[in-house]
């Protein structure tokens, strides 16, 4: 999925002549600490305005520039939504610009958008299981977990790759099925030596999608 996909056209950025006051309603508004700023006869993306660098300002009828208003921030329309998310991360914002191919501005991307987003392309609402397989970063190979998965009549409708630690060999996959009884899989990927660290039977699958998506929730709690 690509940021043009989660553009919302309906926000007014901030203009450099902006008020502090303005700046401080948006953020209210939109309950978001950082607003992007804009040239609308431009369309260049200026900056940002953060609450901190306005908030004690004396003059709220003084404009952001005379605050301070810091380096932009944007995503183009053509990036995926990993991007989207990891801009969000480095930077701590809510909402991110979006610019065209000519680098004009279209429109912003919301944090819950990408959060929608993500909980789209992980399958999280979609019946079925999850298993996770632990195993050595070397030894990783997806053609051979999917030929094993398949084989016991299951398709993959997600799949994650994560490493607990950066400084560890081991990697953790999680393999979202369309199966909710996977035990024949489990034996099937154990025969083959594959660590399962995780079965997830109806009643615990429910917690684990609980459990993914308040985790998502932090991962985008900005």
């Amino acid at each position: 999925m690509l940021a043009g996909n989660l553009l919302n056209t309906d926000f007014k950025p901030l203009q450099p002549d902006s008020t502090i006051s303005l700046a401080l309603a948006k953020m209210d508004a939109w309950q978001s600490s950082s607003i992007p700023v804009v040239e609308i006869v431009t369309g260049t993306c200026v900056g940002h305005v953060l609450f901190v660098d306005i908030a004690s300002f004396a003059d709220e009828s003084a404009s952001i520039s005379e605050a301070h208003i810091r380096n932009p921030i944007y995503v183009n329309e053509s990036q995926h939504v990993f991007e989207v998310a990891r801009l969000m991360l480095q930077h701590e914002v809510r909402l991110l610009s979006v610019v065209d191919e000519t680098g004009r501005y279209i429109g912003i991307i919301e944090k819950k958008q990408v959060l929608e987003a993500l909980s789209i392309m992980l399958n999280i609402g979609t019946a079925g299981s999850v298993i996770t397989v632990q195993m050595f970063k070397a030894d990783f190979t997806l053609a051979e977990l999917v030929h094993l998965i398949e084989t016991e009549g299951a398709k993959i409708l997600g799949l994650t790759v994560e490493q607990p630690n950066l400084d560890d060999s081991l990697i953790r996959v999680s393999i979202k099925l369309s199966l909710n009884d996977t035990s024949a899989i489990v034996s099937s990927l154990q025969r083959h030596g594959y660590l399962t660290t995780t079965e997830n039977r109806n009643d615990i699958y429910q917690m684990d999608l609980t459990s993914r998506a308040d985790e998502l929730m932090r991962y985008l709690d900005l």
